[in-house]
Protein backbone atom coordinates (compact mmCIF):
# COMPACT_ATOMS: atom_id res chain seq x y z
CA UNK A 1 0.00 0.00 0.00
CA UNK A 2 1.96 3.32 -1.11
CA UNK A 3 2.11 5.86 1.81
CA UNK A 4 -0.48 8.00 2.80
CA UNK A 5 -0.49 11.85 2.39
CA UNK A 6 -1.50 13.96 6.11
CA UNK A 7 -3.29 17.31 6.40
CA UNK A 8 -1.42 19.34 8.69
CA UNK A 9 -4.64 19.66 10.60
CA UNK A 10 -7.59 17.72 9.79
CA UNK A 11 -9.60 18.21 12.69
CA UNK A 12 -13.64 19.70 11.90
CA UNK A 13 -13.84 23.16 12.49
CA UNK A 14 -16.83 26.35 12.88
CA UNK A 15 -16.97 28.45 9.66
CA UNK A 16 -19.46 30.97 8.91
CA UNK A 17 -22.09 29.55 7.21
CA UNK A 18 -23.00 32.42 4.57
CA UNK A 19 -22.64 35.79 4.39
CA UNK A 20 -24.40 37.85 7.00
CA UNK A 21 -24.52 41.85 7.63
CA UNK A 22 -25.38 44.11 10.52
CA UNK A 23 -25.72 47.82 10.51
CA UNK A 24 -24.76 49.95 13.66
CA UNK A 25 -24.46 53.83 14.08
CA UNK A 26 -22.65 55.64 16.62
CA UNK A 27 -22.97 59.64 16.37
CA UNK A 28 -23.58 59.92 13.17
CA UNK A 29 -20.81 57.18 12.04
CA UNK A 30 -22.49 54.31 10.24
CA UNK A 31 -20.44 50.98 10.57
CA UNK A 32 -21.97 48.50 7.93
CA UNK A 33 -20.48 44.69 8.18
CA UNK A 34 -20.21 41.93 6.58
CA UNK A 35 -19.16 38.63 7.94
CA UNK A 36 -18.42 35.25 4.92
CA UNK A 37 -16.90 32.21 4.68
CA UNK A 38 -13.45 32.70 3.01
CA UNK A 39 -10.83 30.17 2.44
CA UNK A 40 -7.75 32.63 0.79
CA UNK A 41 -6.86 35.92 0.30
CA UNK A 42 -8.13 36.06 -3.56
CA UNK A 43 -11.36 35.57 -1.82
CA UNK A 44 -11.66 38.24 0.35
CA UNK A 45 -9.98 40.52 -2.01
CA UNK A 46 -12.67 40.02 -4.69
CA UNK A 47 -15.29 40.77 -1.27
CA UNK A 48 -13.38 44.13 -0.79
CA UNK A 49 -13.43 45.10 -4.40
CA UNK A 50 -17.35 44.03 -4.33
CA UNK A 51 -18.07 46.12 -1.31
CA UNK A 52 -15.86 49.16 -2.28
CA UNK A 53 -18.42 49.06 -5.63
CA UNK A 54 -21.19 49.42 -3.49
CA UNK A 55 -20.25 51.88 -0.88
CA UNK A 56 -18.48 54.44 -3.27
CA UNK A 57 -18.53 57.15 -0.84
CA UNK A 58 -17.09 55.29 2.25
CA UNK A 59 -14.03 56.39 4.27
CA UNK A 60 -12.57 53.02 5.65
CA UNK A 61 -12.95 49.33 4.25
CA UNK A 62 -11.27 47.67 7.73
CA UNK A 63 -11.74 43.81 7.92
CA UNK A 64 -9.81 40.95 9.82
CA UNK A 65 -9.66 37.04 8.94
CA UNK A 66 -8.89 33.35 9.84
CA UNK A 67 -7.90 31.42 7.28
CA UNK A 68 -5.63 28.32 6.13
CA UNK A 69 -4.01 25.37 8.08
CA UNK A 70 -2.40 25.65 10.22
CA UNK A 71 -4.64 28.91 11.48
CA UNK A 72 -3.21 32.63 10.24
CA UNK A 73 -4.99 35.34 11.44
CA UNK A 74 -5.13 38.99 9.80
CA UNK A 75 -6.31 42.35 10.82
CA UNK A 76 -6.30 45.68 8.84
CA UNK A 77 -7.31 48.71 10.15
CA UNK A 78 -8.12 50.67 6.42
CA UNK A 79 -6.78 54.05 7.98
CA UNK A 80 -8.30 54.15 11.60
CA UNK A 81 -5.60 54.39 14.08
CA UNK A 82 -3.81 51.53 14.94
CA UNK A 83 -5.42 48.32 16.54
CA UNK A 84 -9.00 50.36 16.75
CA UNK A 85 -10.74 48.44 13.99
CA UNK A 86 -9.09 45.38 12.10
CA UNK A 87 -7.93 44.11 15.87
CA UNK A 88 -11.52 44.33 17.17
CA UNK A 89 -12.87 42.58 14.42
CA UNK A 90 -10.36 39.83 14.79
CA UNK A 91 -11.54 39.32 18.36
CA UNK A 92 -14.71 39.42 17.38
CA UNK A 93 -14.01 36.30 14.81
CA UNK A 94 -11.36 34.63 17.95
CA UNK A 95 -14.65 34.57 20.33
CA UNK A 96 -17.07 33.27 17.37
CA UNK A 97 -14.21 30.32 17.34
CA UNK A 98 -14.98 30.15 13.42
CA UNK A 99 -12.34 29.72 10.71
CA UNK A 100 -12.06 29.69 7.17
CA UNK A 101 -13.63 33.01 7.74
CA UNK A 102 -13.22 36.97 7.66
CA UNK A 103 -15.54 39.84 8.74
CA UNK A 104 -15.21 43.54 6.83
CA UNK A 105 -16.68 46.43 8.43
CA UNK A 106 -16.98 49.55 6.00
CA UNK A 107 -17.18 53.06 7.79
CA UNK A 108 -18.52 56.33 6.89
CA UNK A 109 -17.59 58.95 8.84
CA UNK A 110 -20.24 61.37 10.44
CA UNK A 111 -18.35 64.40 11.14
CA UNK A 112 -17.73 63.75 14.75
CA UNK A 113 -14.57 61.68 15.93
CA UNK A 114 -15.47 58.33 18.05
CA UNK A 115 -11.67 58.09 19.95
CA UNK A 116 -10.16 54.81 19.85
CA UNK A 117 -12.37 53.31 22.72
CA UNK A 118 -15.32 54.33 20.40
CA UNK A 119 -13.84 52.57 17.20
CA UNK A 120 -13.15 49.23 19.55
CA UNK A 121 -16.57 49.35 20.82
CA UNK A 122 -18.42 50.08 17.25
CA UNK A 123 -16.22 47.84 14.94
CA UNK A 124 -16.17 44.98 17.29
CA UNK A 125 -20.08 45.15 17.90
CA UNK A 126 -20.76 45.28 14.61
CA UNK A 127 -18.85 42.44 13.41
CA UNK A 128 -20.23 40.58 16.79
CA UNK A 129 -23.78 41.23 15.19
CA UNK A 130 -22.69 40.27 11.23
CA UNK A 131 -21.83 36.91 12.63
CA UNK A 132 -24.16 36.39 14.71
CA UNK A 133 -26.69 37.07 11.45
CA UNK A 134 -24.60 35.03 9.35
CA UNK A 135 -24.75 31.94 11.34
CA UNK A 136 -22.18 28.98 11.54
CA UNK A 137 -21.81 25.62 10.26
CA UNK A 138 -19.35 22.51 11.45
CA UNK A 139 -16.66 22.01 8.70
CA UNK A 140 -15.17 18.39 8.45
CA UNK A 141 -12.21 18.39 6.05
CA UNK A 142 -12.76 15.96 3.58
CA UNK A 143 -10.12 13.36 1.28
CA UNK A 144 -10.79 11.80 -2.32
CA UNK A 145 -9.31 8.39 -2.55
CA UNK A 146 -9.14 6.26 -5.61
CA UNK A 147 -9.35 2.56 -4.02
CA UNK A 148 -7.95 -0.55 -6.17
CA UNK A 149 -9.66 -4.12 -4.91
CA UNK A 150 -8.69 -7.16 -6.11
CA UNK A 151 -12.48 -8.90 -6.36
CA UNK A 152 -11.98 -11.22 -3.33
CA UNK A 153 -11.85 -8.05 -0.89
CA UNK A 154 -14.71 -5.71 -2.72
CA UNK A 155 -17.43 -6.85 0.12
CA UNK A 156 -15.02 -6.30 3.12
CA UNK A 157 -13.80 -3.45 1.50
CA UNK A 158 -17.29 -1.86 1.30
CA UNK A 159 -18.26 -2.69 4.98
CA UNK A 160 -15.03 -0.84 6.07
CA UNK A 161 -16.08 2.08 4.07
CA UNK A 162 -19.59 2.34 5.01
CA UNK A 163 -18.79 1.95 9.13
CA UNK A 164 -16.97 4.82 8.45
CA UNK A 165 -19.45 6.96 6.57
CA UNK A 166 -17.78 6.78 3.59
CA UNK A 167 -18.88 7.88 0.13
CA UNK A 168 -18.66 5.72 -2.78
CA UNK A 169 -18.41 8.11 -5.51
CA UNK A 170 -17.54 5.92 -8.75
CA UNK A 171 -16.98 2.24 -8.90
CA UNK A 172 -15.39 0.73 -11.71
CA UNK A 173 -14.91 -3.03 -12.72
CA UNK A 174 -11.57 -3.98 -15.05
CA UNK A 175 -9.00 -5.77 -14.11
CA UNK A 176 -9.88 -5.06 -10.63
CA UNK A 177 -12.40 -2.90 -8.78
CA UNK A 178 -11.62 0.81 -8.53
CA UNK A 179 -13.54 2.59 -5.94
CA UNK A 180 -13.48 6.18 -5.83
CA UNK A 181 -14.34 7.80 -2.63
CA UNK A 182 -15.00 10.37 -0.32
CA UNK A 183 -14.03 9.94 3.31
CA UNK A 184 -13.98 12.56 6.11
CA UNK A 185 -9.83 13.13 7.13
CA UNK A 186 -10.27 12.66 10.82
CA UNK A 187 -10.82 8.72 9.56
CA UNK A 188 -8.29 8.31 7.32
CA UNK A 189 -6.13 6.84 9.88
CA UNK A 190 -8.50 4.60 10.98
CA UNK A 191 -9.00 3.70 7.26
CA UNK A 192 -5.38 2.43 6.97
CA UNK A 193 -5.39 0.48 9.99
CA UNK A 194 -8.77 -1.61 8.78
CA UNK A 195 -7.08 -1.98 5.52
CA UNK A 196 -3.61 -2.98 6.28
CA UNK A 197 -4.06 -7.04 6.31
CA UNK A 198 -5.38 -6.28 2.68
CA UNK A 199 -2.15 -5.97 0.99
CA UNK A 200 -3.31 -6.27 -2.56
CA UNK A 201 -5.33 -3.07 -2.09
CA UNK A 202 -3.51 0.16 -3.50
CA UNK A 203 -5.00 3.50 -2.40
CA UNK A 204 -4.30 7.29 -3.53
CA UNK A 205 -5.20 10.44 -2.09
CA UNK A 206 -6.39 14.04 -3.04
CA UNK A 207 -7.65 16.71 -0.63
CA UNK A 208 -9.32 18.83 -2.90
CA UNK A 209 -10.89 21.32 -0.25
CA UNK A 210 -6.92 22.54 0.99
Amino acid sequence: MPPYLYLVDSSAYFQISHTGQALIKDRASKFYAYAFPCEDLAQLENKLLELKKAHPTARHFCWASRMNRPLEERANDAGEPAYSAGTPILHALQSAMVEQSAVVVVRYFGGTKLGVPGLITAYRQAAEMAIQDSGTIEVHPMAIGRLTVPYPLIGATELHLRQLDAQIIDQRFGDACAFTIQIKCSYMEDLKRRLQPFNELQIEWAFPNH
